[in-house]
């Protein structure tokens, strides 16, 4: 993949875009995911500079970041959620609208193939054993970067700095003021928690708390622990004697 070749990717991607905004009823969704977006593509930069990428292998991951939503959009079209439980898994409608555009129809084979696997990979529970080396890696810089991400626009809602009417992000979980022992007792134990459990806003915010042991790189792990979203999260949630002790476990397995 050369410079312009990512270049026709994000002129793409703009003007597909732009198109879901110009229809969408709310277009704050929509530009949502796209921001997103961005700062997923920024996030990957930084985190491939810090693992000292080559050039070559810093457009692939920035492609790979820039085309890692591109199924949101449709979805939120088509079913009005951003819940792939409740539609379909986002990941694939992406891999779907890689294709149908024959958007890597200039790339080698074997890019073409890690940038489809991971992003077909990117938003699963766990990763599945037996993956090829560098599809393996391009999907673990992703799920990252797109954790930062998550992380700090979850924390801005949940801390009310983001004042949108948008309980999309929160897949309009309600907040029923109750802590789940259950998952709590899997983070005490650095299981992560999947969608499947969620039913309250708190279990929302329990899962992304236990991304910290789904995190692959030790510059990923460095954010999250330097700008406090664990601790900022845990802040929003009720006093409970449950949650006493899980800012200090966290921060211990975040500076092992």
């Amino acid at each position: 993949m050369t410079d312009d070749d990512y270049k026709a990717l994000a002129d793409f991607f703009e003007d597909y875009t732009k198109g879901f905004i110009v229809r969408a009823v709310n277009a704050h969704a929509i530009g949502l995911k796209k921001n997103h977006t961005a700062r997923v593509v920024e996030n990957i930069v930084f985190l491939g500079e810090c693992l000292g990428l080559s050039r070559s292998s810093m457009r692939l991951a920035k492609a790979t970041a820039l085309l890692h939503d591109i199924g949101r959009f449709s979805q939120y079209e088509i079913y009005g959620t951003y819940s792939d439980l409740a539609s379909k898994n986002h990941g694939a409608m992406g891999v779907g609208v890689i294709r149908e555009h024959r958007l890597l129809a200039f790339c080698p084979k074997v890019e073409k193939k890690q940038i489809i696997r991971a992003i077909a990979l990117h938003n699963i529970y766990q990763l599945p054993p037996g993956i090829d080396t560098d599809i393996l890696f391009l999907t673990r810089l992703l799920r990252d970067a797109d954790k930062l991400d998550i992380l700090w626009v979850m924390t801005q809602k949940y801390l009310g700095t983001d004042t949108e009417e948008n309980g999309y992000i929160t897949l309009n979980l309600t907040d029923d003021g109750l802590v789940s022992k259950e998952l709590v007792a899997r983070i005490l134990k650095k299981q992560l928690i999947d969608t499947r459990q969620v039913t309250s806003l708190n279990d929302l915010k329990l899962l992304q708390i236990s991304w910290v042991f789904d995190l692959n790189f030790k510059a990923a792990v460095k954010r999250v622990d330097d700008l406090g979203f664990i601790p900022l999260i845990i802040s929003t949630m009720p006093d409970s004697k449950l949650l006493a002790s899980l800012v200090d476990f966290i921060k211990a397995h975040m500076v092992r």
